[in-house]
């Protein structure tokens, strides 16, 4: 997943942050913590009063606040919301379409373990074009299953299930 428009979005939000307090600081010469504060306020649209009045100058600056930070927090927000539901589809869709695969096999292979011996095995039959499930926990083997593009089942081998699934 390519994360640099989120990367971006968060760089450009703190920019926004920063650029609010040191102008309060220097235009409107509040106190460190107020200026963020102030910043902070504007940006959520929490809609608290002005920490103390603004000259022109200082309202000018909350207007730049307004209109660049909103835009930033809803667009970083929904960035983030972006990658949690495209993983979560993503993971919901690959694991159907992995069932139906594993659900229309006929005359296959079942491999309880992708350690040593069941990748050796696994990779030799592969090799033959014979079918073939694996069933395995690791998530470090599921990784390596799902990059040799094998067809793969996440569930403890010691049970009637797996067995029954997998067939």
């Amino acid at each position: 997943m390519n994360y640099s428009k989120l990367k971006l979005s968060i760089f450009l939000l703190f920019t926004i942050i920063a650029f609010g307090t040191i102008g309060y600081v220097l235009v409107e010469a509040m106190p460190f913590f107020e200026a963020f504060y102030m910043t902070l306020i504007t940006i959520s649209t929490v809609g608290f009063s002005e920490v103390r009045p603004l000259s022109a100058l200082g309202r000018g600056i909350t207007l730049i606040i307004i209109i660049c930070g909103i835009s930033l927090l809803t667009y970083t927000l929904g960035q983030v919301a972006t990658i949690f539901v495209e993983g979560e589809l993503r993971e919901i869709l690959g694991r159907r379409k992995l069932e139906k695969q594993i659900a229309a096999l006929k005359d296959h292979y079942i491999i309880c373990g992708f350690g040593r011996i069941g990748a050796i095995i696994a990779r030799e039959l592969m090799a033959e074009n014979i079918p073939l499930v694996v069933i395995e926990q690791d998530a470090e083997q599921i990784e390596e299953l799902e990059a040799e593009n094998i067809l793969y089942l996440n569930i403890d081998a010691t049970s009637d299930e797996a067995l029954i699934t997998a067939e």
